[in-house]
């Protein structure tokens, strides 16, 4: 019974000691500027911790405490980088969002002439620019204002391809209206 407490004894204090140095992974852990590496090593830690055996009664809640306030605060850190990653998406759900409407202006503008359309195109040119810059948005918004964007580009695009094919037709009109002239101008000689 003397050997059989030795042993437990034992026992307890090498489980105490492999507690009390996840407790200060964890801890270090908090320190980690990896966020998501560190959540992930503190999962290790937890399957770590489930493996060890009891410690003796007067350590456990101390240690316990110890190694739950450091997951904690990773847990902390962990869930505001994930509600900043969302914020910026959001942000950029709101930037994309504008600039699907300045490309519905342009879209829905009415140009007279070449130079209106080639100074349209370059302001288009130049929101397809920031467009690219922008990052993701939500991940079930991302797909739907891409959607929008590219429709309303392909839809200006289509437009400005319409006036210059009508533009095209109509030089090639004046081109056989000239020459008609220049043919009865060369029967009056």
């Amino acid at each position: 019974i003397k050997i059989n407490k030795e042993l437990r004894d034992l026992d307890l204090k090498k489980n105490y000691e492999a507690k009390l140095s996840l407790c200060e992974q964890a801890e270090e852990l908090t320190l980690e500027s990896q966020i998501i590496e560190a959540f992930r090593k503190l999962q290790k830690l937890h399957d770590e911790w489930r493996e060890i055996g009891p410690v003796a009664t007067e350590h456990k809640e101390e240690l316990w405490d110890r190694f739950k306030e450091a997951s904690s605060r990773i847990n902390r850190r962990h869930q505001q980088h994930f509600d900043e990653i969302k914020q910026e998406q959001q942000q950029n759900l709101d930037l994309k969002t504008k600039l699907c409407e300045q490309t519905e202006e342009l879209n829905t503008a009415t140009y007279e002439s070449r130079k209106e359309w080639n100074k349209a195109s370059d302001r288009l040119l130049e929101i397809q620019k920031v467009w690219k810059t922008i990052g993701f948005a939500p991940k079930k918004e991302n797909a739907k204002i891409y959607e929008r964007f590219r429709a309303a580009c392909d839809a200006f695009f289509e437009r400005k391809r319409n006036y210059y094919s009508g533009l095209k037709d109509q030089m090639e009109e004046n081109l056989e209206l000239k020459t008609r002239i220049c043919e009865q101008a060369e029967a009056v000689m």
